[in-house]
C-alpha cells in the first residue's frame, strides 16, 4: 500500500474553485524557527500573479521573512530540486527573480530602507523614519537570500487534485487551463 501524496495537482477547475482553494490555503499559521517563544502567527500571502499552466503550488519565503511565506501558483512541469524530475525539466530556482519581483511589485519591498544604529527602518535616501507596517510581512525583504519548496492544494469536496507526476505532492487535475491567455503551458506555449 502507498503512502497519499503530501503535495497535489489540480483538475477541471474554474476560477471560482481555484480563487475557493486558495482561501482554503490562507489560513493563520504559527511557527517559529529555532525556539517556540519566538513563534509569529501569520497567514500566508497569496501572489495573484500566476507563472506556467499555474497547476502546482509552491512556497517561497525569505532569510528576514522567514518562517512566514508566499504561496506561489507555478507551472506543474517545474522542479524543486525533486530528484525524481525528467531530465531537462525547468527549475523554480530559474524563476526566483521573476516571483520576488512580483511579490515586490504586489506586496511592497523593504529594498528601499535599512535599519538603523537605534534598531529603526529608515528610508536609504532621505533617512526618515518608515513605520514598522512598511516593512512588516507580507512586505518581503530579499537582502539576504530565499528558500522554496512545494506545497498540496488544500482539499475540498468537490475539486479533484491528483499526484504530482514527479513530485511527492498534489496538482490541479490535467484540464485545469491557465488563467491567462498570456500565461504558457507547460510546453512553454500561450493559449
Amino acid at each position: 500500500m502507498t503512502s497519499p501524496p503530501t503535495a497535489s495537482l489540480v483538475s477541471a477547475v474554474e476560477g471560482k474553485d481555484v480563487t475557493d482553494l486558495l482561501r482554503a490555503a490562507q489560513k493563520p499559521e504559527t511557527r517559529y524557527l529555532w525556539v517556540p517563544e519566538d513563534a509569529i502567527t501569520f497567514t500566508p500571502a497569496v501572489l495573484s500573479e500566476t507563472f506556467g499552466d499555474g497547476r502546482a503550488l509552491f512556497t517561497l519565503t525569505t532569510i528576514n521573512n522567514r518562517p512566514a511565506y508566499w504561496i506561489i501558483r507555478g507551472c506543474s512541469s517545474w522542479r524543486a530540486s525533486d530528484c525524481d524530475a525528467p531530465a531537462g525539466a525547468e527549475e523554480f530556482s530559474e524563476h526566483v527573480d521573476r516571483i520576488i519581483t512580483a511579490i515586490e511589485e504586489e506586496f511592497g519591498t523593504t529594498a528601499y530602507y535599512e535599519m538603523n544604529a537605534q534598531g529603526r527602518w529608515v528610508d536609504e535616501e532621505t533617512k526618515r523614519f518608515v513605520p514598522y507596517a512598511c516593512v512588516d510581512y507580507p512586505v518581503i525583504d530579499p537582502s539576504m537570500g530565499s528558500s522554496w519548496g512545494r506545497m498540496d492544494w488544500p482539499a475540498l469536496p468537490g475539486i479533484e487534485t491528483v499526484p504530482h507526476p514527479f513530485a511527492n505532492v498534489t496538482i490541479l487535475g490535467p484540464s485545469h487551463t491557465p488563467v491567462s491567455s498570456d500565461t504558457p503551458n507547460a510546453e512553454g506555449e500561450r493559449a
